[in-house]
């Protein structure tokens, strides 16, 4: 395996670990996914769930290999630096960084969006929605602030927070679903759907809020360098998370669906609306007049995207203080402070929340472009993991993915499509947001005389690049007016195209840069 000397403190076991990527993955988008998957695609919003569970989990394999054999917090910058060089360290650093500071800012915005229900002092009317009032960003601010401070405690402390909270969200979703079902039970909801669509599937499973919701599992790697035993605690955390999460999720996503009063939904599923002040399960409450549910909810949606929130900000953190560790980023973000705490990368952490927060984004706004900016940090995975089954042959590995050559270009292609399925706005922004900060990236390492392994980076650029030009070029309306069907198959054949490339264009050896030795092997280049 590979190891590592960070500084950071290996204090967190499988319970703790398993805890984050359940508090990563229960936050915000159990009060709202539910909802928009359920105007999305109506009854088939539970397959799309368990679809969106079988790519997840197919993710979670390959990075649980990764994470074994790379146990580091911040490993998402540290993984494409080792097998390709530094400018595709820095892209995949880069999108997870930007995604992981987005987070908490959104999880904010949800908890105050359920809270406006009772503390309509909390938003104000935009013109074309609530929008956060001076209190409430006031309140936003300083909600940010605080856990920002817990983080600067320690991983100890933020462990423990982790624990306490994760128990209380465990409970709720599957309590208020239980209640749902035994008091509305509209079991004819289920019916009428002629069965799955895949425009229907696609857009539940992206701008619907699954993929966004079920991808927290990567948090067991992003602390493995703060894990005791991370080689066997990692792989098995980002399991044990994943299974709970989406089995959560299932229930209430059917609860959800059997509480909606048949009269709402006389055009349909996608033109429900549910009109009360605050977030749709509370709308749902209270026309049930289920006041004790509507006091249940808001009290878990503080908790439930606070815990999220809390977690996401020492993670985007972390991801920064790898960046700097390594030279992808000001050196000044790989300090640590007494805590053993990347405190500088907290801070500008807490700082672009901060101004995220002046920008007055919105749950349903932002979802789709994280979603995309999320699974292209992610799709580096399958590709790594042959690469560096190449350049390492001979190092053990603590877990070994079965049937890799075949499991890692499906995944790829999978992922293509899920990044595909966020939309062309979300894809267009994701794919300026990470290739401009690139551009800028290798022209400043240039100017200094560092070396920026393009060439071996270079299939970043293809493969964004095409992804951009089918989005653009082909669907309803376009040059090509391809149809759902065809569109992905076009994908699939593009993605397999760029995989075997991407995999070939690996560095001849892994990367000093990355800062890891191997234990028993010499590290060369």
């Amino acid at each position: 395996m590979v190891s590592e000397s960070s500084g950071l403190k290996r204090s967190l076991g499988l319970r703790s670990l398993t805890l984050a990527v359940v508090t990563s993955t229960i936050g915000s988008g159990w009060l709202f996914a539910p909802f928009y998957a359920a105007r999305a695609a109506g009854p088939i919003s539970l397959v799309a769930w368990l679809l969106g569970g079988l790519l997840s989990f197919a993710l979670a394999l390959v990075f649980a290999e990764l994470g074994a054999l790379v146990p580091s917090s911040g490993a998402l910058a540290q993984i494409p630096l080792l097998s390709h060089g530094r400018s595709a360290g820095f892209i995949g650093g880069w999108c997870a960084w930007i995604a992981y500071l987005t987070l908490p800012t959104v999880e904010v915005l949800a908890m105050l969006q359920y809270l406006a229900s009772s503390l309509p002092w909390l938003t104000s009317d935009g013109g074309q929605g609530q929008v956060l009032s001076g209190a409430g960003l006031a309140l936003a601010i300083a909600l940010l602030a605080l856990m920002a401070w817990i983080n600067l405690a320690g991983i100890s402390w933020l462990a423990r927070w982790i624990d306490g909270l994760t128990s209380w969200k465990l409970v709720v979703p599957l309590l208020v679903s239980v209640w749902l079902m035994l008091t509305a039970g509209h079991w004819g909801n289920l019916q009428g759907s002629t069965g799955p669509a895949l425009a229907e599937l696609t857009s539940a499973i992206s701008s619907g809020g699954i993929l966004f919701s079920l991808l927290g599992f990567r948090t067991a790697m992003d602390l493995a360098g703060e894990a005791r035993d991370p080689q066997r605690t990692v792989p098995r955390a980002m399991a044990l998370g994943l299974g709970l999460s989406l089995g959560i999720y299932v229930v209430l996503q059917l609860a959800f669906l059997v509480a909606v009063p048949p009269e709402l939904l006389t055009q349909g599923w996608s033109g429900l609306t549910l009109t009360a002040h605050g977030g749709p399960l509370v709308a749902l409450a209270m026309g049930l007049g289920l006041t004790w549910v509507v006091g249940l909810l808001l009290s878990d949606a503080v908790v439930s995207p606070g815990a999220t929130a809390l977690t996401y900000m020492g993670v985007s953190a972390r991801v920064a203080w790898m960046m700097g560790r390594c030279g992808l980023l000001s050196a000044s973000l790989g300090r640590l402070n007494r805590q053993a705490v990347p405190a500088v990368a907290l801070l500008w952490s807490l700082a672009i929340g901060v101004v995220l927060l002046l920008g007055g984004p919105s749950w349903q706004r932002v979802v789709s472009f994280l979603t995309a900016t999320l699974v292209i940090a992610l799709a580096v995975g399958p590709v790594s993991l042959l690469a560096l089954r190449r350049q390492l042959p001979a190092v053990p590995r603590p877990f070994q993915l079965p049937a890799a050559e075949l499991w890692c270009p499906l995944t790829f292609v999978a992922a293509s499509w899920a990044v595909l399925w966020c939309g062309r706005a979300a894809l267009e922004g994701a794919v300026a947001l990470v290739l401009l900060p690139a551009l800028l990236f290798c022209g400043l390492q240039q100017q200094r005389g560092h070396a920026i392994d393009a060439r071996h980076g270079a299939w970043w650029v293809l493969y964004l690049g095409g992804l951009l030009s089918i989005a653009e070029l082909t669907g309803p309306g376009r040059c090509l007016p391809l149809g759902s069907g065809p569109q992905l198959l076009l994908v699939e054949g593009f993605a397999l195209l760029v995989f075997p490339l991407a995999v070939r264009s690996r560095l001849p050896q892994i990367s000093t840069q990355a800062g890891v030795t191997l234990e028993d092997t010499p590290l060369t280049r």
